[in-house]
């Protein structure tokens, strides 16, 4: 699966340590180390129906399963990923690791990602 649900959730497989990568139900997911949630790629069949969606299944429990837009939920994980690893930081240097995620995040979604990328110290 190459679409843009599977890139984001690529992407936020990649935000460590919160993340890592989880290969389930014959696909390629993002496992939450904090507490266990799986996070799936919806199939998005043809690229008129690129929304990004993304499956979630709370603690990893398929019968506790949701599907919400996924450049939100990467949007927080960048978030959050960002402000762990600025733990004794400068502002500056968290405001600029925060920049450089949402860049990357942006190059993904692209219009779907409707944040303000305002950056400041």
């Amino acid at each position: 699966m190459t679409g843009l649900s599977q890139r984001i959730v690529d992407y936020i497989a990649e935000l460590m340590p919160l993340y890592t990568f989880q290969f389930a139900d014959g696909r390629d997911c993002a496992l939450s180390l904090v507490d266990g949630t799986l996070l799936m790629p919806v199939d998005e069949c043809g690229p008129e129906r690129e929304e990004g969606w993304v499956a979630v299944l709370w603690q990893g429990d398929a019968q506790r399963r949701s599907e919400v837009p996924g450049p939100l939920l990467a949007y927080q994980a960048a978030l959050r990923c960002a402000e762990l690893h600025g733990i004794g930081r400068l502002p500056a240097e968290v405001a600029s690791h925060r920049h450089i995620l949402l860049t990357r995040l942006r190059g993904i979604c692209g219009d779907l990602l409707h944040i303000e990328m305002v950056t400041r110290f």
